[in-house]
């Protein structure tokens, strides 16, 4: 049994674990038909900020409601829901149910969100990007446009089984610029007649429905026009180039505004997404290649661009990829001699690209 104690601390008995018996209750109770934002005294302190970024954790589906319960004194949480028409005694009944079972989202610091469960839920953690070996960070732009979607209509959203990149060939990358998905981008793809957007909350795959309604730019396109405006002024620091990294170069050209570096950001999203499905595949090389790669051409055509101001959107896309070279360096399976030229490439773009995030 759950005991309280005078810290105000949950503890789970030496016996009975999270992941125990109880009953399923309905996690989401409160003033949205989708989420968990029920009344908060205003007396509590609130460890949540508009702008902060979300992470995520799996529970057991007997004890959502008890530590969904907790979390919402002192953050912002959210569970999605899927609505389900069954017939019963020649009625139609409209059911919810949490669309993961044990799947709920937190809003606040993931140190301070993991501290709060330390304390409170010993044993519970926030998901992992199994790649990087970091928490799983959404943000809260994407956030705010998939919580808008599940409480108008949490029918058009389901979880997909395949990875996000797998989705990526023959399908055009799109970002979505008005409605109730604005801000979101993914793959553009039809799904049993239906046009849809498969984008990555998380890591988790998901895909919205009926995005015909929305406008869109097909990022592809603008990257495509916008190099072909500068042909001649756009080449690579590579004397050659392999079939991979011409590839990539694709994804770059000199910007010249906020709209180049969001565009070139976006179109880098499957390559980060592909590098970390080939370090959880031990295929190094390739991860390695890509992610040293996207680090050069980022370096080289920001090098007199680099004060832009959407530079934020790229900046990520960098740090990502120095996080995939920090978790290969701290991978035993990987050979002492691509470590060795992980850390000499890492030094050689730290000397000539000091603006870029890259760990020492």
């Amino acid at each position: 049994m759950e005991i309280y104690d005078e810290k105000k601390t949950y503890l789970v008995g030496a016996t009975k674990s999270l992941d125990s018996t109880g009953t399923l209750t309905d996690a989401t109770e409160g003033n949205h038909e989708n989420g968990s934002n029920t009344p908060i005294d205003p007396e509590v302190e609130m460890w949540s900020e508009a702008n902060d970024n979300w992470s995520y954790l799996f529970i057991h589906h007997t004890k959502v409601s008890l530590v969904n319960n907790v979390l919402q004194k002192h953050f912002v949480t959210f569970i999605h829901k899927t609505v389900v028409f069954r017939r019963e005694d020649k009625r139609i009944r409209k059911d919810e149910k949490p669309t993961v079972s044990g799947l709920l989202f937190v809003q606040g610091k993931c140190d301070r969100v993991q501290a709060f469960l330390r304390d409170y839920f010993p044993g519970l953690l926030l998901v992992k990007d199994c790649s990087t070996n970091r928490v799983a960070v959404i943000p809260d732009s994407v956030m705010q446009s998939f919580m808008r979607v599940a409480q108008v209509a949490p029918t058009r959203i389901r979880l997909m089984p395949h990875p996000y990149g797998y989705y990526a060939e023959g399908n055009p990358l799109v970002r979505i610029t008005s409605g109730i998905l604005s801000g979101l981008e993914g793959y553009r793809i039809r799904i049993s007649r239906d046009k849809c957007l498969i984008t990555s909350i998380g890591g988790m795959t998901v895909a919205i429905s009926g995005i015909h309604k929305e406008s869109f730019e097909n990022l592809d396109e603008y990257v495509r026009l916008r190099r072909e405006q500068l042909r001649g002024k756009d080449i690579s620091t590579y004397v050659s180039l392999t079939p991979l990294q011409t590839e990539i170069d694709a994804c770059f050209f000199t910007p010249q505004n906020e709209l180049d570096v969001l565009a070139m950001a976006d179109r880098l999203t499957p390559w980060i997404i592909r590098a970390k499905e080939d370090l959880r595949k031990k295929e190094f090389d390739e991860a390695v290649e890509i992610s040293l790669f996207i680090l050069e051409e980022a370096g080289s055509r920001f090098l007199h661009a680099y004060r832009l101001g959407s530079l934020l959107e790229m900046r990520r896309q960098c740090v990502q990829a120095d996080g995939i070279l920090t978790a290969a360096l701290g991978n035993e399976d990987v050979s002492a001699d691509l470590k060795e030229i992980i850390e000499t490439q890492k030094q050689s773009l730290l000397v000539r690209f000091p603006f870029l995030p890259i760990s020492e």
